[in-house]
């Protein structure tokens, strides 16, 4: 199980949201970096953070908890006009755009389905 974020923004803004999952206690050592399929026309590809759950891993639920506070808090301290596109394990997407969002950790746990429970479960490493 997986959870892919990619920042539509300036280089900068996803190298901040990478050293800030890996800096998460309850994030670190599953994250590593993926490529997004190159649009046609396009030169290159987009780099995209992979958070990894273990299939099996009964703390997932923790784990995508810990990933829509910790995204919550990145995103509501940006200054600049980025959007922040989160794949949950099941293929659903959310949008979320530093500047326009209310409440981006309630969008981000419906997006990787987080049980109200997991948000005080520690999560297993």
């Amino acid at each position: 199980m997986e959870v892919r974020i990619s920042v539509d923004g300036r280089d900068a803004d996803f190298e901040a949201l990478w050293e800030w999952l890996r800096s998460e206690p309850d994030i670190r050592g599953r994250l590593r970096l993926g490529s997004l399929p190159t649009p046609e026309g396009t030169m290159g590809s987009s780099t995209e953070v992979v958070v990894q759950a273990a299939a099996a891993m009964a703390g997932a639920g923790a784990l995508w908890a810990a990933l829509s506070r910790s995204l919550a808090v990145w995103l509501t301290q940006r200054r600049s006009d980025i959007t922040v596109t989160v794949t949950g394990p099941d293929g659903r997407k959310v949008s979320l755009n530093a500047k326009r969002v209310t409440d981006p950790e309630n969008l981000l746990r419906e997006v990787l389905n987080v049980p109200v429970q997991a948000a005080t479960e520690p999560v297993e490493q």
